[in-house]
């Protein structure tokens, strides 16, 4: 039988990008850092990666976990029933900086999301690292949730113990004893300790989190899911552990730097120049402020043959997707706004046209393909369940008096809304139609966040499964 992956990949990535990317981020002190970075190993990759932002554009970082025994002794007990071999990863996260607004935002990947692999077939989206590198995996991406990948990052996790001990370790506020004794976390007394690489590790590795609440031991139960929450957690930690320990300090910085290079691979993009760039910008940068996401909060458990996946709902995760493709859905409200053309005119090349003028109004344009009944007399706009509000900003731009129809088959979809283009249709209208209009399909009061006015993300009475992980939290007002 073969054994599950032990090592916390997802905290290395956090850990060592907290090095590389937030330590260096010290405007005034990265020259003492020049050479490391320039030392840093390099990976080349092909037409995958976007165009190289510039110094102040928004810009995306993939940073994956690889795994190898690079830097591991040879009887280390981590290497026990592993393949060193295989280039899996645990560790999935997209890192998108915006250096002007000096904002950050995380967003974590599942391993088991069940995705369409780049050049044919699907699996785990983890298989793609395995299957043709990073390349592949950017592809991806790109492909299946629309995300551009400036830079790429890689990290080995062979210098977790070291890097944890060098800024002495993690403080973590626990508001409960804690325990995985699969992992080797155990955490007697509630309040702030600071976890040494023993049990930082043993914090980072657990899928079988316990907490002890009400007088007994209880299981979280969402495995990957709350690891994922607790890692995100632990990531701020860091973060500011390392500034506290003297990561915009010249000879502290050199220090850190010297940790973190020896387990990072960086693409060939990635200039010294460009982390100095960014650095002058996000110099204050608050690790609070980071504001983190999971794919895994938009997704449910279930079977791809005799695999154990997760299928995403494309159509309940768009608004999260949108921040890292750029999209502001308040200010950016067709953008938000994902459409598919059905063209059932019964005359060929209406439904690309119908397309490219609602891509040229400013909506986002999924894909145009022929309906199933290819003469349609009246022009539809179908919507996932939860879904009316985005396809209100759609029938506000149609001069005909499209109905809105729910369908349960748009759930899981990418597009929230799909525009069967029939033969009454007459164009794209350059305004607004007054909302007035649509009173009867507005479902009421509704609170004007981006996930409900915009996405309208299909709700449901019960909260998702990752929304009950159990997570470390300090009470408020209170620092670790």
């Amino acid at each position: 039988m073969k054994r599950r992956r032990t090592w916390p990949q997802r905290l290395l990535i956090s850990f060592n990008i907290v090095l590389v990317l937030t330590c260096l981020t010290a405007a005034g002190v990265l020259a003492v850092s020049q050479q490391k970075v320039g030392e840093t190993p390099r990976i080349q990759l092909g037409t995958s990666l976007a165009e190289p932002a510039g110094a102040s554009e928004p810009q995306n970082f993939l940073i994956v976990g690889a795994d190898n025994a690079e830097g591991l002794d040879e009887g280390d007990p981590v290497l026990t029933g592993r393949n060193i071999q295989e280039m899996l990863t645990d560790t999935i996260m997209i890192l998108r900086v915006d250096p002007n607004q000096e904002k950050a935002w995380l967003l974590s990947l599942p391993r088991d999301l069940w995705v369409d692999i780049a050049g044919g077939g699907k699996g785990r989206i983890n298989e793609a690292l395995a299957l043709g590198g990073p390349d592949l995996l950017i592809r991806t991406i790109d492909e299946n949730f629309q995300i551009p990948i400036n830079h790429f990052l890689q990290v080995n996790f062979a210098g977790f113990r070291n890097i944890v001990d060098s800024v002495g370790g993690v403080p973590i506020y626990f508001n409960y004893p804690a325990r995985d004794t699969n992992s080797g976390l155990a955490i007697e007394e509630p309040g702030c300790h600071v976890l040494d690489s023993t049990q930082a590790l043993g914090f980072a590795r657990s899928r079988y989190y316990q907490a002890f609440i009400d007088g007994r031991w209880q299981d979280d139960p969402t495995s990957d899911f709350g690891r994922i929450k607790r890692q995100q957690y632990f990531f701020k930690a860091a973060m500011k552990r390392a500034i506290e320990r003297g990561a915009r300090n010249p000879v502290e910085l050199a220090k850190l730097v010297s940790v973190a290079q020896e387990y990072v691979i960086i693409d060939q993009n990635l200039t010294y120049q460009q982390i100095l760039d960014i650095g002058e910008r996000l110099n204050n940068f608050d690790p609070d402020d980071l504001q983190v996401y999971s794919a895994g909060d938009f997704a449910e458990g279930g079977w791809a043959g005799q695999a154990s996946v997760l299928f995403l709902n494309e159509a309940a995760a768009q608004p999260s997707f949108d921040v890292f493709r750029g999209i502001n859905p308040i200010y950016d409200i067709l953008a938000s706004v994902r459409v598919e053309v059905r063209n059932g005119t019964g005359k060929a090349g209406d439904g690309e046209a119908v397309a490219a003028d609602l891509v040229r109004a400013g909506f986002t344009v999924t894909g145009s393909v022929d309906d199933a009944n290819f003469r349609n007399d009246a022009t539809v706009i179908h919507y996932a369940p939860g879904a009316i509000l985005p396809a209100i900003v759609v029938a506000r731009y149609l001069d005909v008096d499209a109905p809105l129809v729910e369908d349960r088959a748009l759930a899981t979809a990418a597009n929230p809304v799909a525009l069967v283009v029939g033969r009454d249709f007459t164009g794209i209208r350059d305004e607004w139609r007054p909302l007035e209009e649509f009173s009867e399909y507005l479902p009421g009061p509704v609170e004007a966040t981006p996930d409900t006015v915009v996405a309208g993300a299909p709700t449901t009475t019960e909260p998702p499964l990752s929304a009950r992980s159990i997570v470390p939290e300090p009470p408020e007002g209170e620092e670790c």
